[in-house]
């Protein structure tokens, strides 16, 4: 190989590293990442005992174990929806449905609203598996991450969950 043709090879080969590293890069710092907007439609179903309808107040703490910034949530079935984009420009809303009780979630689901085909593989494998990610976690502590495989519909469904915990304070 000449030397002309050794140079167009280096330069070549840095150009693709240049372009990889800066795609890795972008993608690592959330470049282009799809926008999430959180809606407001938020309903609230207390629970109550069968004399009276007060609701239990609980007391969760935070990571750290200091007591000093633990929450207080009230039992309760809660409602929330998030709307995101999606890659191929469609646009995906979710609704998360949450009961909570002693400050631990008791269950979870989801109802999902998408445009295209592709999302529906990632919703049907996030449906299967958001009950059992979240459930018997605490509500103050609980951060989802790519149920299913989903990583956009877990990261909305993570911003309802937001939504909630400000619903459900005491």
């Amino acid at each position: 190989m000449d030397t002309k043709n050794k140079i167009f090879v280096v330069i070549g080969s840095v150009a693709l590293i240049t372009a990889a590293g800066y795609g890795a890069v972008t993608l690592l710092s959330g470049g282009d990442r799809p926008s999430y907007v959180a809606t407001n439609s938020v309903s609230t179903t207390n629970s109550s005992t069968a004399s009276n309808t007060q609701t239990t107040n609980t007391t969760a703490t935070t990571s750290s174990g200091d007591s000093s910034t633990a929450t207080s949530y009230k039992d309760g079935t809660y409602t929330a929806s998030s709307s995101y984009n999606v890659p191929h420009g469609g646009q995906n809303s979710i609704k998360a449905t949450i009961t909570i009780s002693g400050g631990k979630i008791t269950a979870a689901s989801a109802t999902n609203s998408y445009t295209d085909r592709e999302s529906a593989m990632y919703i049907d494998s996030f449906n299967s598996y958001v009950n059992s990610d979240a459930t018997g976690q605490s509500l103050a502590g609980y951060s989802p991450s790519r149920i299913g495989g989903a990583s956009l519909t877990t990261y909305a469904f993570s911003n309802a969950i937001d939504t909630i915990r400000a619903q459900a304070k005491a």
